[in-house]
């Protein structure tokens, strides 16, 4: 009895006030990616939390970027998401950036109403990535799709033509998106609502490309998808002609008109000699001074101080020039928001339109 009795006094005085053998209140497991990685890949976490309490103030999850090697964080402060009265669920996105690869570990706390808490803590996750095989027409972009919403190709100088491709792509690095046929290129708006992403794409062409095709990487199948534009630069043509996108100074003005006004202003004179009326005479002057007035008329604008000319009728477009005075420019295109104007300086861009008078 005395033997029992000193074993009891041992337990409580070893385990009696220890508060790490009390029941948990929450579990967390991690979901490791099941399937190859790559570099350059955008890779969801997911972690799972089952509560044993029903009610709680919050949950708190601080993530240790130090532990983690060969990936960049892409969620700047995920929460939880409610699976159901007694599960949460969260996912970090991550982009690989090397082949050896550690997602970091986590450290959740909650917080209950009186105030008592528990914290558990996910090792770090560690996996390897595979490069990307070289590819001749690879676009830069591993994606689990990628899709081309909408292209267009415009005039961009009596040169270069512009192409302009919107782009939405499901857990895709859509920032790296390149074409070998452009002269100059980049991503000029962007969309980062991951899984989802969408951008806005540029690439100044030569105006002899009438297609463009490339290949992107599909890490789920684990091989490349190849994707086909075709250009209609028949449109682009039409409006060279009709003096509506070329450089207005080197730009020549209406040759049928003035030509038929030309023949005109010619019979009004010989009807003036012949019949001896200056009321012909004057009519063949008004014809000369509408073959002069359709000569020399071009549309300007005036742009004012401060405004920003960007490279493309978009609010996150590339920004190459803002105005330091009030600067007069020709009018190449108007659309709801923008007008496209060339510069003195023959420099092509849009303005928006409350930025001139």
């Amino acid at each position: 009895m005395r033997s029992l009795l000193l074993t009891l006094a041992i337990a409580l005085a070893l385990f009696g006030e220890d508060a790490s053998y009390a029941p948990k209140i929450i579990y967390v497991t991690a979901e490791p990616p099941n399937a190859s990685l790559y570099v350059g890949q955008i890779v969801p976490i997911s972690y799972n939390a089952v509560i044993t309490e029903r009610y709680f103030e919050r949950i708190e999850t601080r993530i240790d970027d130090d532990n983690g090697t060969g990936v960049k964080r892409l969620s700047a402060n995920p929460s939880w998401r409610r699976v159901d009265e007694n599960r949460r669920r969260l996912t970090i996105y991550y982009q690989i950036v090397a082949p050896r690869v550690s997602f970091p570990s986590i450290e959740t706390e909650i917080t209950l109403l009186n105030g008592s808490t528990d914290s558990t803590i996910a090792a770090p996750i560690r996996a390897g990535a595979t490069r990307v095989s070289s590819n001749p027409q690879f676009c830069g972009v591993i994606a689990n799709d990628l899709r081309v919403l909408s292209y267009k190709v415009e005039r961009y100088n009596d040169a270069q033509n512009i192409l302009v491709i919107e782009l939405e792509g499901e857990m895709s690095n859509l920032d790296k998106f390149s074409l070998s046929i452009a002269q100059e290129q980049g991503v000029e708006s962007s969309d980062n609502k991951l899984p989802t992403t969408k951008t806005y794409y540029y690439a100044i062409i030569p105006p002899s490309i009438t297609e463009a095709a490339f290949n992107y990487f599909n890490p789920t199948s684990g091989d490349f998808k190849r994707i086909s534009l075709e250009f209609d630069l028949s449109g682009i043509e039409q409006r060279v002609d009709a003096n509506m996108e070329i450089n207005p100074n080197k730009r020549s003005f209406p040759w049928l008109n003035v030509l038929i006004l030309s023949f005109i202003s010619l019979a009004l004179i010989g009807v003036s000699i012949k019949t001896r009326k200056l009321a012909f005479l004057g009519a063949s002057a008004i014809a000369v001074a509408i073959i002069l007035w359709l000569s020399l008329r071009e549309e300007t604008i005036i742009i004012k101080t401060n405004a920003q000319v960007r490279l493309l009728p978009i609010a996150k477009s590339t920004l190459f020039y803002v105005t330091d005075h009030p600067t007069q420019a020709a009018i190449l295109k108007k659309n709801k928001e923008y007008i496209k104007v060339l510069l003195p300086d023959e420099k092509i861009g849009w303005v928006k339109k409350e930025e001139t008078e």
